[in-house]
C-alpha cells in the first residue's frame, strides 16, 4: 500500500458532502456524467475513516480487474487473462492519489467496464444496443462512453464483425451536442476524462493511462485467442504486463503522494476529528514547513499547552505560528488556525470561500461556518448550515447537538467553548482588518479571560524576538483569568528583557522587582544566572542543556 493513501483518501471525504436530498440528488444526477458523480460521491462519504476508505477502494478495484476479465475472457476458465486485466486497475489505483482527479472518475471507468462486459457477450440486436448504451453511458458516465465506443468497435473487428461502428459517431455526437447547449464547460471536457479533473488545472497526461488501458486489453485478448493452443505464452504475457507496469503505476503514485503531501493529508485527518495528540505525533515525524509548524502550535493551543511547550519543537519565527495571507486565499489550514486564535472574521472569510471553491460542501468549513453564524447570534443562517449537515449521515448527530444553541444566547454563554469565543468578539465590529497580533491585541481587549488568544499573543512575539511586547501585555494582563500564571518560557523572555533595559541603563520598567510580582519565579531568575554564566563559558553562544527554552531560540535560532 503506497504510505499516506488512507489519509489522501480521507481528504477526499472533506472535499464534498453528499446529502441524502431530492433536490440535491436531482441537480447531480440531471448532468453529464451525473450517475458517476452521485455514485462516486455517496461512496467517498464513507472515507471519513482511512481505514474503511482503503478498503472500499481495493474492493472497488479488485471488482473493476474481474469486469474486465468478464468482459474480454475466451472461456470461463481462461484465469491467464486475469493478471493482464489488473494492470488497468492497478493504473486507475495510482491516478486517485492525484486529489485534483474527482472519484467520479473511477466510477464512471468501472461503468465502461460494466457495459462492456454486458454488450461483448450479447448475440443478437448488437447494432442498437451499442447505441442504446452509447447514449446512456454518455450522460451517465460522461466520456466513457466514447472509450465504450471505441473498444466495442475494435473487439467486433478482432472477431470479424462491425455492428457497433455506429456508436462511435453517435458517442462523438453526444459530447459535441453537449458542448453545444453548455452542458459541459469546454469541449475538451465533453470528449476526455478531464470532465474528473478539476477545472482551474489541466489533466495530466498520465490520468489517461487507465482509460487506455481498456481498448489495450480488448487487443492483446484478442492476440490470446490467436495464441490459444499456447495458453503458457498467453499466461507468461499476462505476468509480464502486470510485472512491467508496477513500477510504472508506483511512479505515478509518487508523483502526487509525497511525503510532504501526504503529511498535509494527515494534518488535515487529525484536524477535523480534532486528534490533538494524533496530530502532534504526526507533525513531529513530518519535514519542517511553516504549515507544519502551524499544525503543531495549534493542536499545542488546544490542549492548552502552546506557551508551555512551545520551544520543545522547531520553531523559525512567527509564521512557525500561523501564515497571514494578505489576498483572501483558500486554505484550509489558514481557516483553522484563525480560528483556533480567536479571529473569527478572518476564519469566516477563509471558511466561507472554501464552501464555494471545492467539489460540493467542504464539511469541515461548513460546521466552522454553522458555529460562526451560532456565535454572531444569526440562529437563522446556521439553521440552513445545520440542515444541510442533517442531511449527511456523518455529521447528522454533531448538527442535531448543535441546534440546542439555535435561538438560545444563555445557552452559547454558558458553553465552555462557545461562550468565550462569543466574548472575545472586538466591540468595534466583525470584520478583519489588520495583521495577526493586532486582531489578537484587539481579541484579549474584548475578552481578557480567552487564554488560547492571550498563549497565542504571547507566542507570536516571542518567536518574533519581541520582548519589550511580551512585558507590555504582562504588564496589562496579568492576574486576568488568562493569564493567572507566567508559563516559564514567557518568565525566560521577560527576565531577559529586564537584563537587557537595565544593562542599558533603563531602570523604570521591568525590574526585578517587577518581575517577581508579575509571575516570575525565584526558580527562573536562578536558571537565568545559571544561562548567563554557561554562555560566557560557551563563546556567548546558548549550552545544548538549555534546548526547550526561550533562552535558546533567542540566541541560537535566526529568523
Amino acid at each position: 500500500m503506497i504510505t499516506g493513501l488512507p489519509y489522501i483518501l480521507a481528504y477526499r471525504e472533506q472535499q464534498q458532502l453528499f446529502l441524502f436530498d431530492k433536490a440535491y440528488i436531482a441537480g447531480v444526477l440531471f448532468k453529464v456524467g451525473g450517475l458517476s458523480t452521485l455514485i462516486g460521491r455517496f461512496i467517498v462519504q464513507f472515507f471519513w475513516n482511512p481505514a474503511l476508505a482503503c478498503v472500499l477502494v481495493s474492493i472497488l478495484l479488485a471488482a473493476s480487474a474481474f469486469i474486465t476479465w468478464l468482459a474480454f475472457r475466451r472461456s470461463a476458465s481462461d484465469w491467464g487473462l486475469l493478471p493482464l486485466c489488473l494492470v488497468p486497475a492497478l493504473l486507475m489505483g495510482a491516478c486517485i492519489t492525484d486529489g485534483a482527479l474527482h472519484f467520479d472518475a473511477v466510477v464512471s471507468w468501472m461503468l465502461c467496464l460494466g457495459a462492456l462486459a454486458w454488450y461483448i457477450k450479447l448475440e443478437s440486436g448488437r447494432a442498437w444496443r451499442a447505441v442504446v448504451i452509447t447514449v446512456f453511458l454518455y450522460f451517465a458516465a460522461g466520456p466513457a462512453a466514447i472509450v465504450f465506443a471505441v473498444t466495442a468497435f475494435l473487439d467486433d473487428c478482432l472477431k470479424g464483425r462491425f455492428s457497433s461502428a455506429s456508436s462511435i459517431p453517435v458517442a462523438f455526437a453526444c459530447a459535441f451536442a453537449a458542448y453545444a447547449f453548455a452542458w459541459v464547460p469546454t469541449l475538451n471536457t465533453a470528449l476526455t476524462p478531464a470532465l474528473f479533473y478539476d477545472l482551474d488545472a489541466p489533466m495530466p497526461f498520465v490520468h489517461w493511462a487507465p482509460w487506455i488501458a481498456i481498448p489495450a486489453v480488448a487487443l492483446i485478448s484478442g492476440l490470446f485467442r490467436l495464441l490459444s493452443p499456447r495458453k503458457g505464452l498467453c499466461l507468461a504475457i499476462a505476468c509480464a504486463s502486470l510485472i512491467a507496469f508496477l513500477p510504472v503505476s508506483k511512479r505515478i503514485a509518487g508523483k502526487y503522494c509525497t511525503d510532504y503531501t501526504s503529511a498535509l493529508y494527515q494534518f488535515e485527518h487529525f484536524t477535523v476529528n480534532e486528534d490533538w495528540d494524533g496530530l502532534i505525533k504526526c507533525c513531529k515525524k513530518a519535514e519542517w514547513r511553516p504549515l507544519t509548524a502551524n499544525y503543531l502550535n495549534m493542536a499545542l493551543s488546544y490542549k492548552g499547552k502552546l506557551c508551555e511547550d512551545l520551544f520543545k519543537y522547531d520553531q523559525r519565527g512567527p509564521i512557525s505560528l500561523v501564515i497571514a495571507h494578505k489576498e483572501r486565499s483558500i486554505d484550509v489550514t489558514q481557516a483553522h488556525t484563525m480560528f483556533a486564535m480567536g479571529n473569527i472574521a478572518a476564519a469566516q472569510d477563509v471558511a466561507f470561500n472554501i464552501l464555494q471553491s471545492l467539489n460540493g460542501f467542504c464539511p469541515a468549513m461548513l460546521k466552522m461556518n454553522a458555529v460562526i453564524e451560532i456565535l454572531r447570534g444569526s440562529y437563522g443562517v446556521a439553521d440552513k448550515y445545520l440542515t444541510l449537515l442533517e442531511k449527511a449521515p456523518h455529521y447528522r448527530a454533531w448538527a442535531r447537538q448543535q441546534r440546542h444553541f439555535l435561538w438560545n444566547d444563555e445557552a452559547v454563554e454558558d458553553d465552555s467553548f462557545l461562550g468565550p469565543k462569543r466574548k472575545s468578539f472586538p466591540d468595534s465590529g466583525f470584520a478583519m482588518y489588520g495583521d495577526p497580533m493586532t486582531e489578537l491585541y484587539r481579541i484579549l481587549e474584548s475578552n481578557p479571560s480567552d487564554k488560547r488568544a492571550m498563549d497565542y499573543a504571547l507566542s507570536f512575539l516571542m518567536l518574533a524576538k519581541d520582548m519589550n511586547s511580551v512585558c507590555q501585555i504582562v504588564n496589562r494582563f496579568y492576574g486576568s483569568p488568562a493569564l493567572q500564571s507566567l508559563p516559564d518560557n514567557v518568565q525566560e523572555a521577560v527576565l531577559f528583557q529586564s537584563e537587557y533595559l537595565r544593562n542599558v541603563g533603563n531602570l523604570y520598567y521591568f525590574d526585578e522587582e517587577w518581575c517577581l510580582s508579575h509571575g516570575v519565579t525565584h526558580e527562573t531568575i536562578r536558571r537565568f544566572e545559571d544561562f548567563k554564566q554557561a554562555s560566557m563559558q560557551n563563546g556567548g553562544k546558548a549550552p545544548g542543556r538549555f534546548r526547550g527554552s526561550f533562552w535558546y531560540y533567542l540566541t541560537a535560532v535566526q529568523i
